[in-house]
């Protein structure tokens, strides 16, 4: 019976390209970092074999490497909690030991590493903050069992105080923090009444605040976030207390001044959050305040029409609560005289000017669905689409009255109207007019939208598309080789007499973009999809004559493309992948090297399985030699090949 390895021989037979898989290139690479410059400290060993060390990073952590059933396993105190660079420091002092023949002592007793270690294993939903899952903060308790902030019991102590305890502590704490202070003099003049002091200072900090744009500047992280916790505590405070004509009051103001500040700021939208917080409470403060009924819709509206920076998100809570019908009809009739009498400014272009319009038109469509006087929806919608180009919200109406003929006939309409000049907008008109063609089961029809979507916007994915409709219509074979050709000559499909499709009658002016064909680019994924390696190499090779290959640096397609003919043309696919290494290296980027490591792994594999093992070795060991000075990449290439951790330098 064969002997199962004991654990040091498990250590010793690991290599390179075992631990890079277990953790992963960065880890690896990390963990190297943290054992050479000394951090894996008392590395020892408990009765069954596994290792056991303090690891000193931002903290100290207690971690622990074994093996079960001959797979590396690991657990640690930092944040990441396994396979992390602490174990791998772990792993590499350990096979340093055997290399150098040092001794690693038994744990005896107790040992404090194994009772943290203990606490993490069975511990299964921490929760670790940051894409690097960095260590946490050193000055917080930490709970060996969760990893989180112990925060200490003040309960019991607070209430052991007496009343010249707590009127000292208070005294302290406002001498040394102003918005304590603040707080407590705002509770004082609410108490006696003197509620225009403390509405006053609101006031005036809403203009502070709201004097400079915030600002963040994303490559040092430096910036300025204006803040309104104190506004809001004052808005709460006000409302608390029975005060919401106040707190709408001083919504009004900071609405305006915040919307332009926001309008300003060249932020993450911190500033938004800001101040959408505070007026958070306006809303809520409005059905408490004496506006009637529908001056509070109105105060919402009215709101929402100005805001276009999300600001007014607390909205939603305003209307949750139910609102009659018949006050909806009145805030309909003033909405429709107000569009009546519509006018924007003077310096506003055509599409501010039709995007400020439909928004209000919008409200008195949701204000006559509210008041139940649905009748008089179309005619406000058709009025508005001839107008500002609205016809999708149109025709939207019509296919919910069930109107159908009158939909597709406002679409041909729209389209012949909008095309040239909105052409997202005639898209929309034409899916949802094709959608409805769906329904019918019109599947030659479907088929002659999808082809049109092809020819306006060439690619695979409109290809795939129209694909899925041609084959529900039976006339695949004929429609695949007019597109085709269409992407190789320009000859539009449409044009060929035996043309087997019918008309949409949606676009009538059709014009086939001449100087761009044969679009190889388009063709190259086709035949990739298809999966016909001759095509691919065809275009490719047509691309790179043209020094048309736009595909980024990172060379996504070109390895798309390599692994599209490596079966039937392994040396070409393994050219490519080895000219993309090599770009990746020029670079001399660390993270690049990482990528060119990609391409490297499939060099070999494909080597390997041509049974070319030396051809490997060799163009590996140039390009060492090539780039004896970058030490990142000489680590990188260390790792590619399956080699003993134990054999290394």
């Amino acid at each position: 019976m064969k002997e199962e390895p004991s654990k040091r021989d498990l250590f010793e037979r690991l290599d390179w390209v075992d631990l890079e898989q277990w953790a992963g290139s960065r880890i690896l690479s990390r963990g190297q970092g943290y054992q050479r410059s000394h951090r894996v400290k008392e590395l020892a060993q408990t009765q069954t074999g596994a290792l056991v060390a303090w690891v000193y990073g931002r903290q100290k952590y207690a971690t622990e490497v074994d093996f079960e059933d001959g797979e590396l396993t690991s657990v640690c105190t930092c944040p990441y909690g396994n396979n992390c660079k602490h174990a791998v420091a772990v792993v590499l002092e350990y096979v340093d030991h055997l290399k150098r023949n040092r001794e690693v002592p038994q744990i005896t007793g107790q040992d404090q590493r194994v009772a943290l270690l203990q606490g993490f294993a069975d511990e299964e939903d921490r929760e670790v903050d940051g894409e690097e899952r960095e260590e946490v903060d050193t000055i917080h308790l930490v709970s060996p069992r969760s990893g989180k902030s112990i925060a200490p019991n003040l309960k019991g102590f607070l209430e052991e105080q007496t009343k010249e305890q707590w009127i000292t502590l208070l005294k302290d704490l406002s001498e040394r923090y102003p918005s304590v202070r603040e707080d407590l003099q705002d509770r004082r003049n609410l108490s006696k009444g003197s509620v225009k002091r403390v509405v006053s200072a609101a006031r005036k900090e809403i203009h502070e605040l709201s004097s400079r744009p915030g600002w963040r500047n994303h490559w040092n992280n430096e910036g300025y976030v204006p803040d309104y916790s104190r506004v809001k505590d004052r808005l709460e405070s006000l409302l608390a207390n029975g005060h919401a004509d106040e707190v709408i009051a001083l919504g009004k103001e900071l609405l305006e001044t915040g919307i332009a500040q926001v309008e300003m700021s060249d932020d993450e939208g911190e500033t938004s959050i800001e101040i959408s917080s505070c007026l958070d409470i306006v809303f809520l403060a409005l059905p408490q305040s004496a506006l009637s009924a529908v001056d509070q819709i109105f105060w919402v509206i009215d709101a929402e029409l100005k805001d276009n920076t999300d600001v007014c998100y607390g909205s939603e809570s305003f209307w949750e609560s139910e609102q009659k019908a018949s006050d909806w009809s009145v805030v309909a009739d003033k909405l429709i005289q107000r569009l009546n009498e519509f006018k924007s400014a003077r310096d506003d272009d055509n599409f501010s000017k039709d995007y400020q319009r439909d928004r209000l038109s919008d409200w008195i469509i949701q204000a006559l669905e509210n008041a139940g006087r649905h009748e008089e929806i179309i005619p406000i919608c058709e009025q508005e689409a001839v107008k500002t180009g609205s016809y999708p919200r149109l025709v939207d109406a019509l296919r919910k009255a069930n109107r159908y003929g009158e939909a597709k006939q406002w679409i041909f309409r729209g389209v012949r109207a909008i095309e040239k000049k909105w052409p997202g907008i005639a898209k929309q008109l034409k899916d949802t007019l094709r959608e409805m063609t769906e329904g019918e089961g019109d599947w030659l029809k479907v088929a002659a939208f999808r082809t049109e979507d092809f020819v306006q916007s060439p690619s695979l994915h409109t290809f795939q598309y129209m694909k899925k409709a041609v084959e529900k219509a039976k006339v695949w074979p004929e429609v695949r080789a007019a597109a085709l050709l269409y992407l190789e000559t320009g000859k539009l499909p449409q044009s060929n007499p035996s043309w087997p499709l019918p008309e949409t009658g949606v676009t009538k002016d059709r014009e086939s973009r001449k100087n761009e064909f044969p679009m190889a680019d388009v063709l190259t994924d086709i035949a990739i999809e298809e999966k016909r390696p001759d095509d691919v190499l065809r275009w490719y090779d047509q691309l790179k004559s043209k020094k048309q290959i736009f595909w980024g640096e990172d060379g996504y397609q070109e390895d798309k493309i390599a692994g599209a003919v490596v079966d039937l043309y392994p040396d070409r696919a393994i050219g490519i992948w080895r000219n993309l290494a090599e770009k990746q290296i020029a670079l001399t980027q660390p993270k690049a090297y990482e990528t060119a490591a990609v391409y490297l792994r499939k060099v070999h594999n494909f080597l390997k399985k041509l049974e070319k093992e030396n051809e490997w070795k060799s163009y590996l060991s140039r390009l060492r030699e090539a780039n004896a000075r970058k030490k990142r990449l000489i680590q990188i290439l260390d790792h590619l090949e399956s080699r003993r951790i134990i054999n290394g330098k």
